[in-house]
């Protein structure tokens, strides 16, 4: 399931006085003599974001019990990833091999669709086009001197906070050289993904949970569509209900799933988990149950994952309807702590 955002592009020619490519024009307007060097297009953008998350919730969380946690969920979500975008980078960059910004727009958009107008000389431009990351503390947009160079970065630490918004991306070549009339689409595909740890059933009444998020890239180039993982910070989930916790982050390492993984094989380090969940849950005499998640299968952009556990008495949680999911338990937790139980 792909979050996928549209911004058509329709260029025509400006109206008004001739204008004469690759030489000095003159345009008398009446009250003043304006001087243009080449031809330049006048771009109608519309954009539109589309997204399905709440699909997912709709398709996972089926009982009645799981239905009240998903509304709940699915309200949490709903700024992130109801297709409304917030801002929107727009970045030109030189064809002639220089691999140069030639022209950069950012505007403010707070809607699902709007249409403006935006005047570029004609030229033949690699498009990038970046959108929800004015104000979102957990990542960086970073190199835009070059589109090579463009991308974004998670921010570096031992744990930081989940993402605040869902950021899509864009690239498209673009030739403007030669039709006088062109209409370019462009795709904006989203960039991070989310994880929702949701509790069907629970033997202990509001414990106090932390759960972290381990295996997200650390960044991401927004021309050749790469990940990076240079760094291996814990993502930090936030608390939607007492029985739902959800972190928005980046995708994890495809490469590293397997063709024929399997829950045995990952508990015999043959095939390690892809990614992870760490819980904690402090019980009522204090001492702290740490269980680590580990998923077999690849967390993608773009995607919402859903596992549902139980919460059992000695604080340890284990995967229901999960096979891909496997679980490590240990009991009575501190630093260097070794008493640990496979499920």
């Amino acid at each position: 399931m792909k979050r996928l955002a549209y911004i058509w592009l329709l260029g025509l020619l400006c109206t008004g006085c001739s204008l004469i490519d690759d030489d000095l024009s003159v345009c008398d307007t009446g009250d003043s003599t304006i001087i243009i060097k080449n031809v330049e297009y006048q771009l109608e953008y519309e954009m539109k974001l589309v997204t399905e998350m709440h699909v997912t919730v709709d398709e996972k969380l089926t009982s009645e019990i799981e239905k009240t946690i998903g509304d709940t969920l699915k309200r949490w979500l709903e700024p992130l990833f109801s297709g409304k975008a917030h801002d929107l980078d727009m970045n030109f960059y030189s064809m002639d091999g220089t691999d140069e910004l030639k022209h950069q727009r950012h505007e403010i958009v707070d809607a699902n669709q709007k249409s403006f107008t935006l005047y570029i000389p004609r030229e033949d431009y690699m498009h990038l086009a970046v959108v929800n990351t004015a104000g979102n503390n957990s990542i960086r947009l970073m190199g835009a001197e070059h589109a090579a160079s463009m991308r974004i970065k998670q921010v570096e630490g031992d744990t930081i906070d989940s993402h605040p918004t869902a950021v899509y991306t864009a690239r498209l070549p673009m030739s403007m050289t030669e039709d006088e009339n062109l209409t370019f689409s462009v795709h904006l595909y989203m960039v991070n993904a989310a994880v929702a740890l949701v509790i069907n059933e629970s033997k202990l009444t509001s414990p106090k949970m932390t759960v972290l998020m381990k295996g997200s890239a650390s960044g991401f180039s927004v021309r050749d569509s790469i990940y990076a993982f240079n760094t291996h910070s814990l993502v930090r989930a936030k608390k939607v209900t007492d029985q739902c916790f959800a972190v928005v982050t980046m995708p994890s390492d495809s490469a590293k799933v397997a063709p024929s993984a399997t829950i045995a094989k990952r508990k015999t380090n043959e095939n390690p988990a892809v990614w992870q969940l760490i819980v904690h849950v402090t019980l009522p005499d204090g001492k702290i149950t740490e269980t680590v998640l580990s998923a077999d299968y690849a967390l993608k952009a773009g995607t919402l994952e859903i596992i549902k556990v139980q919460l059992n008495e000695d604080g340890s949680i284990t995967p229901v309807q999960s096979p891909h999911v496997g679980a490590t338990v240990t009991l009575d937790w501190k630093e260097g702590g070794t008493h640990e139980i496979d499920i």
